[in-house]
């Protein structure tokens, strides 16, 4: 054997390695391309997300050029994507050299990925242009879905329809939150990221100089905020709570150095903090 056809076969047997061909990632990551621009087109989600589910999508487009680009050495990402993708995914490279933040990104594809499956879930509900383009791409979006409880280890979340209502056994619910698709109508809050991070984030640096857990300083937060919309309008739709949380862990995102990561059931826990 030359020297040649030794490295021909090394390179063959590594690829065997691979959880992923190069023609596989090539393709989702066109995929994960079109969905950024799907959202792009989509004008405004409720909380004004737009922006942020077009950046999120262009991420995992990111994270997965990572891996056919630095992990496995496919080919250059720039080659296969347009100038938005490429500059993006720059971004994403350079935090993915952190081992410790690769890691944990990896880690959470699957259950931040679910985020993405209910959004356009929520959009496929309705009868709208956005909501037919995803429609056309569901076999594509169940290879995105797969490609990412393979890399993760786990199960993304099934959409839930925000619109069934299921009665839950609560005798302590002081800001009257309901799940009335009735009531739900024409209840929305602007895009107040801005407003959050100017009052959240002195809050985070506080309490980790006393040690206080960061997840009851955001909880604790957002039942504040649930509390002043109940003041003003007798009751809270869960579409609030949704928003609320939503545009709260946007801004604890982009302040990860506070020592804190989104988290995944933050509408959860406050619901637990509030009910009883």
């Amino acid at each position: 054997m030359g020297i040649l056809d030794f490295f021909s076969s090394e390179k063959q047997n590594n690829n065997q390695n691979n959880l992923f061909s190069k023609s596989e990632l090539e393709n989702l990551i066109q995929i994960l391309s079109k969905i950024s621009y799907i959202f792009q087109e989509s004008g405004s989600i409720i909380g004004g997300r737009s922006e942020k589910m077009m950046s999120t999508t262009r991420s995992y487009a990111g994270i997965l050029g990572y891996f056919y680009e630095i992990e496995y050495g496919y080919g250059k990402m720039i080659d296969i994507v347009d100038n938005n993708i490429a500059n993006h995914y720059l971004l994403v490279k350079s935090a993915m050299f952190n081992n410790e933040h690769k890691k944990r990104t990896i880690s959470e594809l699957s259950n931040n990925w679910s985020d993405i499956l209910q959004v356009i879930f929520n959009f496929e509900l309705d009868s709208n242009p956005i909501g037919n383009k995803f429609k056309t791409m569901q076999n594509d979006i169940q290879k995105v879905t797969e490609a990412f409880e393979k890399l993760s280890g786990t199960k993304c979340r099934k959409p839930q329809n925000p619109l069934d209502t299921k009665p839950k056994n609560i005798t302590y619910n002081p800001y009257n939150i309901t799940e009335d698709p009735m009531l739900s109508r024409g209840h929305t809050i602007p895009d107040i990221t801005s407003v959050f991070a100017q009052e959240l984030i002195p809050l985070l640096s506080s309490a980790q100089s006393y040690g206080r857990l960061s997840k009851d300083t955001v909880a604790n937060y957002a039942i504040s905020m649930v509390k002043s919309y109940y003041e003003n309008a007798g009751f809270v739709p869960m579409v609030i709570i949704d928003q609320i949380t939503g545009q709260i862990n946007q801004v604890t995102d982009m302040f990860q150095k506070i020592s804190y990561s989104p988290y995944s059931s933050l509408k959860e826990y406050v619901l637990s903090k509030i009910y009883r």
